[in-house]
């Protein structure tokens, strides 16, 4: 099983962990574990292949810790699919054009 250290204190495995604490870890890591083995690195890089958007960058970690509280930009969110509804579609909501 994979080895990380814990870098931001976290909820895992049903455990509060701390800062510097080591974990065996089987699901997709984040930016709060840092690999120690082959088979955690490996996890890690899939990991950031696999997501819409990187959840192991930095500009991530930042968005998440913005001091003034404000969501990402709308530059910094992943564009949708053609073919997949607006999120207001997805809520059930009609949008009504204001003209």
């Amino acid at each position: 099983m994979a080895r990380y250290r814990v870098i931001q204190n976290s909820f895992i495995n049903g455990h509060f962990l701390t800062v510097g604490e080591e974990v065996d870890y089987a699901g997709i890591p984040g930016f709060n574990l840092e690999p120690l083995d082959d088979e955690a690195r490996s996890a890690k890089e899939k990991a950031g292949q696999l997501a819409r958007r990187d959840v192991n960058s930095r500009a991530f970690q930042e968005d998440l810790t913005r001091p003034d509280g404000a969501p990402p930009q709308q530059e910094d969110l992943p564009a949708a699919k053609a073919d997949e509804p607006a999120a207001d579609e997805k809520a059930g909501k009609k949008t009504v054009a204001k003209g």
